[in-house]
């Protein structure tokens, strides 16, 4: 098995290994647009001419493509104002491993080169969401969990049994 550095003619191997990855969290194709490929084709072509994308493949020994990571800039969905020097992000995603392959190792070697790549073009610190079966990994390769929140916008809102107690909203705090 060896690691190798994508390019164009992978583009499709890699669109095709991230489909498979949301297939792998249960998302099932009614779910997913009928231009998901062209989707991520261009989002791939976007990232190499503006992010510093790298893409990363682990081929088998007859060179059949077992597993893909890609790693790039990534832009933070707010105005960046520190120096890169102090903070620059990376982002890792897509890191996949056909089914038959997994448990050897080969999601660590695409990822110790996604990293890799990172530092090489200036990041000081790597992101990336794991799915609950990588976060080991994630965590041994030095990727801790730190707070991200979220509110589905599309369900109804808790109920007052279900609220967190805390002061209620316009009132001052009692004690």
């Amino acid at each position: 098995m060896r690691i190798r550095q994508g390019n164009r003619q992978d583009d499709e191997i890699l669109a095709r290994h991230h489909i498979a990855l949301w297939k792998s969290y249960g998302i099932q194709p009614e779910q997913m647009r009928a231009d998901a490929l062209a989707i991520i084709l261009d989002f791939i072509e976007v990232g190499r001419r503006e992010r510093s994308l790298a893409t990363f493949l682990a081929c088998d020994d007859d060179d059949r493509v077992i597993g893909s990571a890609s790693s790039q800039l990534h832009r933070v969905p707010y105005p960046e104002v520190m120096l890169p020097s102090v903070r620059r992000f990376g982002y890792v995603w897509s890191v996949f491993v056909e089914p038959a392959y997994r448990r050897q190792g080969i999601a660590r070697q695409l990822m110790e080169h996604a990293l890799a790549h990172l530092r090489a073009i200036g990041c000081t610190t790597a992101v990336l969401h794991s799915s609950d079966a990588g976060e080991a990994l994630y965590q041994q390769l030095g990727f801790r969990v730190v707070k991200e929140m979220r509110m589905g916008l599309n369900e109804p809102p808790p109920g007052p049994a279900e609220l967190p107690p805390g002061p209620v909203l316009g009132m001052p705090p009692s004690g």
